[in-house]
C-alpha cells in the first residue's frame, strides 16, 4: 500500500473517529433530554391524577377535570393504575405488568416522583397516604413524539457520517496525492539515475520544506557518489600507468640482458636497474596496499587515547630520521602542554602516518628548508598547521591534490608517486577531522590540519 493511501486512510479513520464521538455525544444529550421532559410530563398527569382521586372532598373533582383537558393533552396509549399499599403482595404473586420492585421503589420514597421504563413504554409513580389507607398512582404512556425524534436523529446522524465519511476520504486522497506529487516526480527521476549518468540531478524547487530539503540531500549524495566514482576511475586508471611503468622498465632490461652474452659490468648494470625498479613498483604497491587498508571507517583498528604534543613530536622525529637534513620548528600552544586532558582519539599509527607524510613533503619540496608546525587549541578542535617555503602548487591544480597519483606539473625534479595527501586526506576523515590545503606556486604550501578533541564519552 503506497504512502498517500495509507495518509489517506489514517485521516479518514481520525476524523470519523472524532464525527462519531461527536455524533454519539449529541444524540445521547438528545435522548436524555427527551426521557427527562416527558418523565416531566408524566410527573405532573401522575400529581394531577393523585388531586382529583384523594381530594375530591376539598376541592371540586370537576375543576380538576377541566384542567387536565385544557391543557394536559393525551398522550399515547396513556393509561393510569392505582394500587392500595397493602394488596402488593398479591400482585407480586400475580406477576402484574408493573415489577413488584418498582412498587416497592415508590413506597419507600414516600412522595417523591418514581421513573421506570419497559420497552417504549415509560412510567410514573407517586406514593400517596389518604384517610382511607395508602395508595399509589401510577401513569404511564409511550413518548411516541419522542420516539420519532430520535429515531429521525439517528437516521439523520448516520447518513451525515457516511457521507462525511466518503467526503474525508476522497478529500484526504486528492491533497495526499498533491502532497507526495513531489515525491513520485523524485522516484521517476531517479529511475533514470545510473551508474552511466550520475550527472543527472534532481531539480531544485526551492524553499525550505522536507521535499525541498529531500532533494538537496539526493543531489548532495549524487555529487558524492559522482566524485567517488571519478576518483575510483582515476586512480584505476593512474594506479594501471604507476605499476605499468617500472613492469615495463623490468622486463625492457631483463629482455636487454638476455638478448646476448654481457659482460660482467654489463649485466651487474642491468641487475641494479632491475633492482631499482623493482624498489619502485614495491614502494607504488605498499602505499597502494596502505590506501585500500584504510578506506573503510577505521573501525577494524584499536583506537587509544593519544597525547597531542605527544603525536606531532613523534611524527616529526619519524621525518628527520627519515630525511637527513631536516629542519623543523615545532610551535605548540602553552594551552596543550600543560594541559594532559588534552588529547585525540584515534589510531596512533594512521595519525602519524598522516602527518609524517604531509611534513615530510613540506620537507621534501622545500629543499630541506624549515618547515614551521604550529598547534593550537580552536574551541573544541585541535589545529595543526604545516607550512614550507617551498616550490608550492600552481593555482589551477589545488583542487586536485587529494586525487591519488596526482602530481603538480611543477614535481618532475621530485621523486613521488602522488599518494601521500590522499592516503592523509583518508585517515583524517575516519578520525572525524578536516584537511585543507592553501599554497601559492614559487612561495610555499600551507596544511592546516584540524581534528576534535577527545571528550571522553
Amino acid at each position: 500500500m503506497k504512502v498517500q493511501t495509507k495518509t489517506g486512510i489514517l485521516f479518514t479513520v481520525i476524523t470519523a473517529t472524532i464525527i462519531l464521538i461527536i455524533s454519539w455525544t449529541s444524540y445521547f444529550i438528545t435522548q436524555s433530554f427527551v426521557s427527562r421532559d416527558f418523565f416531566k410530563r408524566l410527573e405532573i398527569r401522575v400529581i394531577v391524577a393523585t388531586k382529583v382521586l384523594f381530594e375530591q372532598d376539598h376541592i371540586a373533582t370537576s375543576t380538576y377535570e377541566d384542567l387536565r383537558k385544557k391543557y394536559l393533552e393525551t398522550l399515547t396509549q396513556e393509561k393510569e393504575y392505582v394500587f392500595k399499599v397493602d394488596t402488593l403482595d398479591r400482585l407480586k404473586e400475580r406477576k402484574s405488568f408493573i415489577p413488584y420492585s418498582y412498587l416497592q421503589n415508590i413506597v419507600a420514597l414516600k412522595g417523591t416522583p418514581v421513573y421506570f421504563n419497559k420497552g417504549n413504554i415509560d412510567f410514573a409513580g407517586l406514593y400517596y397516604p389518604d384517610e382511607t389507607g395508602e395508595y399509589i398512582v401510577i401513569k404511564s404512556a409511550v413518548n411516541e413524539y419522542g420516539i420519532t425524534t430520535l429515531q429521525n436523529l439517528r437516521n439523520i446522524k448516520i447518513a451525515t457520517f457516511i457521507l462525511a465519511v466518503i467526503i474525508v476520504y476522497t478529500t484526504s486522497i486528492f491533497f495526499s496525492r498533491k502532497t507526495f506529487q513531489p515525491v513520485r516526480d523524485i522516484i521517476e527521476k531517479t529511475k533514470n539515475i545510473s551508474a552511466y549518468n550520475l550527472g543527472l540531478r534532481l531539480e531544485d524547487k526551492g524553499g525550505g520544506d522536507e521535499i525541498a530539503e529531500l532533494s538537496k540531500t539526493f543531489n548532495n549524495m549524487l555529487d558524492r557518489l559522482q566524485t567517488s566514482f571519478e576518483t575510483q576511475n582515476n586512480f584505476i586508471s593512474n594506479a594501471s600507468h604507476e605499476l605499468r611503468t617500472p613492469l615495463t622498465n623490468i622486463i625492457g632490461e631483463a629482455d636487454w640482458a638476455l638478448t646476448r652474452p654481457r659482460t660482467v659490468e654489463e649485466y651487474q648494470q642491468s641487475i641494479s636497474s632491475i633492482q631499482q625498479h623493482a624498489d619502485q613498483l614495491n614502494k607504488i604497491t605498499s602505499e597502494l596496499l596502505t590506501m585500500s587498508q584504510i578506506s573503510f571507517n577505521g573501525q577494524q583498528q584499536e583506537w587509544e587515547e593519544i597525547g597531542v604534543y605527544e603525536l606531532v613530536e613523534e611524527s616529526a622525529f619519524s621525518v628527520k630520521n627519515l630525511i637527513k637534513g631536516t629542519q623543523l620548528n615545532l610551535s605548540i600552544d602553552e594551552e596543550i602542554l600543560s594541559n594532559e586532558k588534552l588529547t585525540i582519539n584515534g589510531i596512533r599509527t594512521l595519525l602519524k602516518l598522516a602527518l609524517g607524510n604531509i611534513i615530510a613533503n613540506g620537507a621534501k619540496y622545500s629543499s630541506q628548508k624549515t618547515v614551521n608546525i604550529q598547534v593550537k587549541k580552536l574551541g573544541t578542535t585541535i589545529s595543526i598547521t604545516i607550512t614550507d617555503k617551498g616550490i608550492g602548487i600552481p593555482a589551477n591544480e589545488v583542487s586536485r591534490v587529494f586525487e591519488p597519483f596526482f602530481r603538480g606539473s611543477n614535481t618532475r625534479s621530485f621523486e613521488g608517486y602522488g599518494v601521500g595527501l590522499p592516503l592523509a586526506q583518508n585517515i583524517i576523515r575516519i578520525h572525524n577531522g578536516n584537511i585543507e590545503v592553501n599554497s601559492v606556486e614559487s612561495k610555499g604550501t600551507s596544511v592546516i590540519i584540524t581534528l576534535p578533541i577527545y571528550s571522553g564519552a
